[in-house]
């Protein structure tokens, strides 16, 4: 391709995002006709906002860089509600690391790139791609921007960093520099939703591995299925099981469930296996039900990070799902 835009772009931006005169004037220089619509997310009149518009070549989305993937997720919704055919293009901003000094900074961000691997499967008919911007908003990464929304680059999952387009590969994994007898558990062990069927195949795994204290949590406790029989079973291996009631995503009730571990065994390990299950395609997610999803795993893992930040830890393991690898449809939440 040539790296020039055709016909109408659609530019959605989130109100103040100072970002966005960048994007369109990018856009614009390099041959877009730009409508920009700025909008808080919470409470937009999308068809209004939408109406009035020509046939649109190619839809921007700045949501993600600050109004989270909820937004996103209503804007896929809205434009196929309206029948707009045109691809959207969802940017982020440090959601991504393209090499060992690029440091990811937009960790909510980073929930965008797996959705649209989703998305990217569920319409393929109208999706563009996700392009990741570092803090430079000069002219060359503008055209660099506009010349992967023409196709130039050919890609569909792209950071800019400098002068260069940088594709999204997956390669396997250097095994070769595994040296050693691997990680072995002490003290106590936290797993997160240690009762249902993930957290109890890690702690049979970690009793397995020596483990000799496992701080099961879940939020019925001992309440929920199966767990009278799971610490039963884990005792007679040889472990020593506490399963306590606790929502992750409650920071008091975590916190006082992490005050608790005994002083003899302190905390060395945490594995967040904690989660909801909900098995919807995009168009069908219900934003109360997405954020029951994100509430378990998301909260969840913010408030361990943020409640053990100075606490040494031999290892923080966070469970999620190959759909924020390569995608799986109706997997989007």
């Amino acid at each position: 391709g040539s790296g020039r835009l055709d016909g109408a772009w659609l530019l959605v931006a989130p109100t103040g995002e100072d970002r966005a005169e960048w994007v369109r004037d990018a856009l614009a220089r390099n041959g877009a006709d730009v409508h920009v619509v700025h909008v808080d997310p919470e409470a937009v009149d999308w068809a209004e906002q939408l109406s009035g518009l020509p046939a649109l070549h190619g839809v921007v989305s700045l949501l993600g860089l600050t109004a989270g993937i909820a937004a996103t997720i209503g804007l896929l919704r809205v434009l196929g509600d309206a029948d707009v055919q045109a691809p959207l293009w969802c940017v982020t901003s440090g959601a991504v690391s393209a090499g060992a000094d690029d440091a990811v900074a937009g960790f909510e961000q980073s929930m965008l790139w797996g959705l649209g691997r989703v998305a990217a499967l569920e319409h393929p008919d109208r999706w563009g791609g996700l392009v990741d911007l570092s803090d430079t908003q000069d002219d060359t990464t503008g055209d660099l921007l506009a010349s992967v929304l023409a196709g130039t680059s050919g890609e569909d999952q792209v950071a800019l960093r400098g002068n260069e387009i940088l594709g999204r590969r997956l390669l396997p994994a250097p095994l070769g520099k595994a040296s050693g007898a691997g990680w072995s558990p002490r003290g106590t062990v936290l797993v997160t939703g240690g009762t249902g069927a993930l957290g109890a195949h890690v702690a049979r795994w970690l009793v397995a591995k020596g483990a000799e204290h496992l701080l099961l949590t879940s939020r019925r406790g001992l309440e929920a299925d199966g767990a009278e029989e799971l610490r039963t079973e884990l005792t007679a291996l040889g472990a020593r099981v506490t399963i306590a009631a606790c929502d992750a995503a409650d920071r008091d009730a975590l916190a006082d469930v992490l005050a608790a571990v005994p002083a003899e065994s302190p905390l060395t390990a945490v594995v967040h296996a904690a989660g909801v299950e909900r098995s919807a395609i995009l168009a069908d997610l219900d934003p109360g039900e997405l954020a029951g999803v994100l509430s378990a795993k998301v909260d969840g893992a913010r408030n361990l990070h943020e409640l053990l930040g100075e606490t040494p830890l031999d290892a923080f393991v966070l469970f999620s799902s190959i759909a924020g690898v390569w995608g799986s449809g109706g997997q989007g939440a």
